[in-house]
């Protein structure tokens, strides 16, 4: 084909923007999909070194001893989703933090909507705290909050004595 054949062919072909959406994604599709995502966590390993991801993947699904399993797919840089085969096994992960790699902190997002990675922060990890030399007066779930919001969100006071109090 000569350069004029093909420049007139080229010319004829333009990119025209659809009105409609190519298709719509059937519901019974749409709702396998939100279940399977309401499944998974997205974690990230906060370290500025690239993390093994095969290494990664092994130890941690060597430790966490899930029931039912989870099956964990490495992403770009140190982001990894979490693919559990039920709720309480991702739950469980959850309350049994915080975990750590290399002596690197993993933060876990939990999916919404679409789940957009590219949406994330990864920029809060739970942490369980412990006061000690409390005096008895101070033992209510009011103080365990009042001191536990001095250093960040507090998600829960768990104070055995308090019951016993009346706090």
């Amino acid at each position: 084909m000569n350069p004029e054949e093909l420049e007139m062919l080229c010319s004829a072909l333009s990119i025209r923007e659809k009105e409609k959406p190519v298709g719509t994604l059937a519901t019974n599709l749409k709702k396998r999909g939100e279940r399977l995502l309401s499944l998974c966590l997205v974690g990230k390993v906060l370290t500025n070194k690239l993390v093994n991801k095969e290494a990664f993947i092994n130890v941690m699904t060597l430790i966490w001893r899930v029931s039912k399993g989870v099956e964990i797919e490495a992403l770009e840089g140190n982001v990894f989703v979490f693919h559990f085969k039920n709720l309480e096994d991702r739950k469980y992960i959850q309350s049994e933090g915080p975990w750590t790699f290399d002596k690197a902190i993993i933060v876990f997002e939990e999916p919404l909507g679409t789940g957009d990675i590219a949406q994330m922060e990864f920029n809060t990890v739970e942490f369980w705290v412990q006061i000690h030399n409390l005096h008895l007066l101070c033992m209510t779930k009011d103080t365990g909050s009042f001191l536990g919001s001095m250093i960040g969100e507090v998600r829960e006071v768990d104070l055995i004595a308090a019951k016993n109090i009346g706090g």
